[in-house]
């Protein structure tokens, strides 16, 4: 999402986390009526622009990776503006090898 959409009634309770966006459900619900004053309600025509949309917020490309042989063909089309994600089933021995690649190919790895 582009903008920054508030949750219903996040300014009454401290616990309500601010950046989980709920669609208000409520049956008097001035929010989800969309009645002036009130905050903006996710819609349509938020979407986030073309140009930005797919890329980390460190601004490079993520790209998830499982083995050596995913990195090096990464190595062989990087860019500059592509980063890393090492996949959360990969073990120990293997995400080793995979940062060893990666530092040698000075990729930008995003959950070292």
């Amino acid at each position: 999402m582009s903008k920054n959409f508030r949750r219903q009634e996040k300014y009454a309770e401290k616990r309500v986390n601010n950046k989980s966006w709920r669609k208000p459900r409520g049956i008097n619900s001035k929010m989800r009526m969309r009645e002036g004053g009130k905050p903006m309600v996710v819609r349509v025509g938020h979407r986030t622009a073309n140009r930005k949309r797919g890329f980390h917020p460190s601004g490079f490309r993520e790209v998830l990776v499982n083995n050596e042989k995913q990195i090096a063909l990464i190595t062989k089309v990087a860019d500059g503006k592509t980063a890393v994600r090492i996949a959360s089933t990969v073990g120990g021995k293997k995400r080793a090898a995979i940062l060893k690649m990666a530092d040698e190919a000075k990729l930008k790895i995003l959950n070292r």
